[in-house]
């Protein structure tokens, strides 16, 4: 449990949070929402204890553990990745030391007198989970994106992202009572983002979450809650319904307030018109005495969000680019070995597939920044090709200001337009003299944005396009996309973007692109059909192959696959018998452990003089019941892409 009453906070004159108010029952899953600089970070800090509140309480159930991820990590070093994600929490630890403590009592003459404290907490250390932490660390790594061969790397090795994916990975492995989660999905590829989903439906505790990926917000949150003008306002429902109901609510504030300025009007129309008459002066007092009274309703001024529209380009040949036998590598890295693709007027691609799949490379080698060691790179016939980079700065140069950046783009432009496409896209005043150095994330991506727009092409290449941009400049970039007469290729982890701009789909896995002659939720239902559930982060996919894979040919439309029904049956059925051998061994360890455990509880045992073999042979079963739910779950998982 975890309750706000009237918190308030402030940063000098600038309210952030105002008596608000709020309650967090188990088992919710809250989607926190709000402009950025509205004071979700310091509502975070605020319940973690980094901030005080200059008023109100912040009450939490006795003993109740909270993690905080917060959106950048500056260091995690000294350990490997699986040590680091396997290490269980404080209370675990110090129960498998008291454990192992208790069982060296045990096998000396006074073992009886330990027995109790040893089943108590030993039923505490399973009730944890401590036995699975090792499987359960390895499970959640795979689904991040990680590969076998990295848990034995130093955590220092990785970059920011991967920091960020084991910093989330030891949250899930060890899940909090009330888990904090600021912008999660950052750092995340497609498959490890629906993963992620998927498993923390499963979490018990309090989850309180920000997150700009309006599909994760929607099939991940049970309820909205809303830091609106220093007050947490809470929507039971998606974002959908929460932008219903604020508009509503906003319709019948701006119904009340005309309302209320008319009555203000009349009364202030009876006070100048009898001020003077002796007569009214009674009447006169009381109109002004309620005038003073009356609570005027603010209606906050709606913000400002990116409001723009594509210049609609000059019209491209039929075929837009073409790939023909392209081999890319770094160094002894074979990332692409003879694929061919080709891209058509008016398709809307979107590429997807694991991080390090080789996309944003694909990517780079269309737009024609990135050299490669053979084949044919072949733009179409009046093709303006414009790149978007997922490192802003990578077009972008630090030291100019935010005109003189556009100015580059266009240097033939007059100063007047430049201004007015830099208002379009919320550089206003004296934010156009600001340095691009000191721009936050948001605001490079709407400047390179401005740049792409400045000089309109119609071949569109966009790397996270959606990164740094809340939901509703989200939305609004996705109604320009639309109204985009040309091609675009793109890379993104934002379903609700991919559902809403892709035509066709390009899976990049292993240096083969696999193509998809259709949007998001064609992809999704022929990777059913194929036998494989996208999101579900297996360890094949994340494993690197055993063998060479193929040359891939990936020009669309979609070539069909074959499957052959009687391999797959038969492969279904050895799997189900196996999967059957494992239940009945794990029932016969489990009634054996359950009658060993009742025989611990007599006095009796211990006199026996083999009681220390039989409590060796007790921890071997569970190691060997380990193993087994281990084997079972791949097994599962086999099934599972088997359609099963």
């Amino acid at each position: 449990m975890l309750q706000i009453t009237k918190l308030t906070k402030n940063y000098g004159e600038r309210i952030i949070l105002e008596e608000a108010e709020a309650y967090f029952n188990d088992g919710e899953r809250v989607s926190l929402v709000g402009p950025n600089g509205s004071g979700k970070t310091t509502f975070f800090r605020i319940i973690t204890g980094e901030e005080h509140s200059d008023s109100g309480e912040r009450v939490i159930e006795t003993g109740a553990q909270i993690g905080f991820l917060p959106q950048e990590i500056d260091s995690i070093r000294g350990k490997t990745v699986i040590e680091e994600v396997a290490a269980s929490s404080e209370e675990i630890r110090a129960i498998e030391a008291k454990m192992r403590d208790l069982e060296h009592k045990m096998g000396g003459e006074d073992a009886a007198k330990y027995y109790d404290e040893y089943s108590a907490v030993s039923h505490r250390f399973e009730a944890l989970d401590g036995y699975n932490v090792e499987h359960k660390a390895k499970r959640v790594l795979f689904g991040l994106g990680f590969k076998e061969k990295d848990f034995g790397r130093k955590t220092e090795e990785f970059s920011g992202g991967w920091l960020m994916r084991i910093a989330l990975a030891k949250l899930l492995v060890n899940p909090p009572d009330i888990m904090l989660l600021d912008e999660p999905t950052n750092h995340l590829d497609l498959y490890s983002l629906l993963w992620m989903q998927n498993y923390i439906l499963s979490y018990k505790g309090i989850l309180i979450f920000t997150s700009h990926d309006r599909d994760f917000v929607d099939n991940v949150s049970t309820r909205i809650l809303e830091i609106d003008n220093g007050k947490l306002v809470s929507y039971k429902g998606n974002y959908n319904f929460f932008l219903e109901e604020k508009q509503k609510k906003r319709e019948i504030l701006e119904k009340q307030s005309g309302q209320q300025q008319k009555e203000k009007e009349r009364l202030e129309e009876f006070i100048n018109r009898f001020r003077a008459v002796a007569s009214k002066a009674r009447s006169v007092q009381s109109k002004i005495k309620h005038l003073e009274k009356m609570e005027e309703i603010v209606i906050e001024k709606e913000r400002k969000t990116l409001n723009f529209s594509f210049p609609q380009p000059i019209k491209s040949g039929r075929e837009v680019i073409a790939l023909e036998n392209l081999h890319k590598a770094y160094g002894s890295t074979k990332i692409y070995s003879g694929v061919d693709l080709s891209i058509e007027r008016g398709d809307r691609i979107a590429l997807v597939g694991v991080n390090g799949a080789g996309k944003s490379t694909l990517l780079k080698i269309m737009a024609g920044v990135l050299p490669f060691e053979s084949g044919k790179r072949r733009l179409g016939f009046n093709v303006n090709a414009v790149y978007y980079p997922q490192y802003r700065l990578d077009v972008l140069n630090p030291d100019n200001t935010v005109l003189q950046e556009i100015d580059s783009a266009a240097p033939m432009a007059a100063e007047l337009s430049l201004r007015k496409m830099l208002g379009m896209f919320m550089f206003r005043g004296d934010d156009v003299f600001k340095e691009v150095k000191v721009l936050s994330g948001g605001e490079k991506s709407r400047l390179v944005l401005a740049k792409v727009l400045i000089d309109p092409p119609n071949f569109i290449l966009m790397d996270e396009p959606t990164n740094h941009l809340d939901i509703p400049s989200r939305d609004i970039l996705i109604k320009a996309l639309n109204d985009y007469t040309g091609t675009i290729c793109f890379i993104s982890h934002d379903v609700h973007f991919i559902r809403s701009i892709a035509n066709k789909i390009v899976e990049v896995n292993n240096g083969n692109l696999t193509p998809f002659a259709g949007g998001y939720d064609y992809y999704v239902d022929k990777k059913r059909l194929m036998g494989e559930t996208v999101g579900v982060a297996l360890k094949e996919r994340t494993t690197a192959p055993k063998e060479k894979p193929a040359p891939s040919k990936a020009v669309l439309p979609e070539k069909k696959k074959r499957i052959n029904p009687s391999m797959v049956a038969h492969k279904k059925k050895e799997l189900a018998a196996r999967i059957e051998e494992i239940n009945l061994e794990m029932t016969d360890l489990h009634v054996k452990n359950a009658e060993m455990i009742r025989q611990m509880e007599s006095p009796e045992f211990y006199k026996d003089p083999g009681h220390p073999e039989q409590v060796k042979q007790l921890k071997f079963d569970e190691e060997r019941a380990k193993k087994l739910q281990e084997e079972w779950l791949n097994l599962s998982h086999e099934l599972e892409k088997l359609g099963l």
